[in-house]
């Protein structure tokens, strides 16, 4: 697996489709205990699914989509993931 250290950007600014891995969350306790219950915990490869404009994004983690509002998404960091076991649909 190939990770890039460049790039790093919000989550709310992610492309959508393209894989991410998140380098940092940047929030409280109980943000991060809610985040980890959800799968997204530091290293984890998210797809945005849908997202971009005003409401929830809906982002794939771990095999499962997962609603996220616009405030908990800009304190995702991400950097682009590449690796040939990850495919984009």
């Amino acid at each position: 697996m190939e990770r890039t250290d460049s790039g790093i950007i919000q989550l709310l600014h992610a492309p959508k489709g393209t894989p991410m891995e998140i380098v940092s969350l940047d929030g409280g306790k109980v943000m991060h205990q809610k985040l980890t219950a959800m799968g997204l915990t530091h290293h984890a490869v998210v797809r945005v699914l849908r997202g971009g404009g005003s409401g929830p994004m809906v982002v794939e983690v771990r095999g499962s989509r997962v609603g996220l509002g616009q405030g908990i998404c800009s304190r995702i960091m991400v950097r682009p993931f590449f690796s040939e076991k990850v495919r984009t649909a």
